[in-house]
């Protein structure tokens, strides 16, 4: 079973990004209580509205998935997970910039007994008793948890497990942690949301945009509203006159975009982005129709890389 859960973690969420970049029930408090508070960066995907968006609709027809569900069979078989049903919600954070120090956090309905069982078909599998917790390893960088009967919590590190773990028990259940807070504040209904504490933290000081080492954080969210797609994209800059810097920096990769797209639509797409500045904080907001989106993607108009 090598790695077989982090996989599915991974497929489930490149899905949902691939989706998104090609463009229910609440989401479960203590999935979202787990995120420390020194996380740099976090992102949450609620399964359950994305998979009945119309997006992923229109996106991933019957055809396209049962392909995906071809491949994957076997494996959800042995795992006795249905994704498309089980599945709540993916959140996944990171202490670092490593991706050993990144935690996935699945809630829904998963059969405890029988993927412990699995684990513990491992030669290599270990227990860690970690107050009322235990932590499973096997291989030799492979950590998971059961944090409820319905969360389940995957890693590389044994100790941003603990971290999590440990996030969970001091922080009331209902709690947003603060990294996510205002995404969900202004995008309650989102489909995905994201933060990043520390944006040049995350990137690291090697071959940086200047622009991007005088950003402190950023959130943001997709959503559906009606008949558009909607995208919220708040950025903390160091200072006001660094924000002004950010908004002219943005707006002229827009203009080159312009410039180089020749389908009305597609410059409509660039034109549809609004940018307001208030302060330290630049925020950028989208709407866009659906069906013309889609119309893009699928008569694949090329964006240009810089955008």
């Amino acid at each position: 079973m090598k790695k077989i859960i982090l996989l599915l973690t991974a497929l489930i969420v490149a899905l949902a990004l691939g989706v998104i970049a090609a463009p229910a029930a609440a989401v479960s408090s203590e999935q979202l209580a787990v995120v420390p508070a020194e996380a740099q960066w976090a992102l949450h995907i609620d399964m359950q509205k994305l998979t009945s968006s119309s997006m992923f609709k229109a996106l991933v027809g019957e055809g396209e998935m049962a392909k995906i569900q071809g491949k994957t069979d076997e494996i959800f078989a042995k795992l006795r997970i249905d994704p498309m049903k089980d599945l709540k919600g993916v959140t996944v954070f990171g202490l670092g910039k490593k991706d050993e120090e990144a935690v996935v956090a699945l809630s829904g309905k998963f059969d405890r007994a029988h993927l412990i069982s699995l684990i513990k078909a491992e030669t290599t599998h270990q227990e860690i008793p970690f107050g009322k917790y235990t932590i499973y390893k096997w291989e030799d960088d492979e950590f998971g948890a059961f944090a409820a009967d319905d969360l389940v919590l995957l890693g590389e590190n044994e100790q941003a497990i603990k971290s999590a773990l440990e996030t969970l028990e001091g922080r009331k259940k209902d709690a947003v942690p603060p990294l996510l807070a205002r995404a969900f504040k202004e995008s309650p209904d989102a489909l995905l949301v994201f933060g990043v504490n520390n944006v040049s933290g995350l990137v690291g000081e090697h071959d940086m945009p200047v622009i991007l080492s005088k950003m402190k954080g950023a959130s943001g969210s997709v959503a559906e509203s009606g008949e558009n797609i909607n995208l919220q994209v708040n950025i903390l800059a160091d200072s006001a006159q660094v924000a002004k810097d950010v908004e002219q920096a943005i707006r002229g990769l827009l203009a080159i975009a312009n410039l180089q797209l020749k389908e009305s639509d597609a410059q409509a797409v660039a034109e549809a982005i609004k940018i307001v500045v208030d302060g330290e904080n630049v925020r950028i907001n989208a709407a866009y129709p659906l069906n013309k989106l889609l119309s893009l993607i699928q008569n694949k108009v090329k964006v240009p890389t810089s955008l």
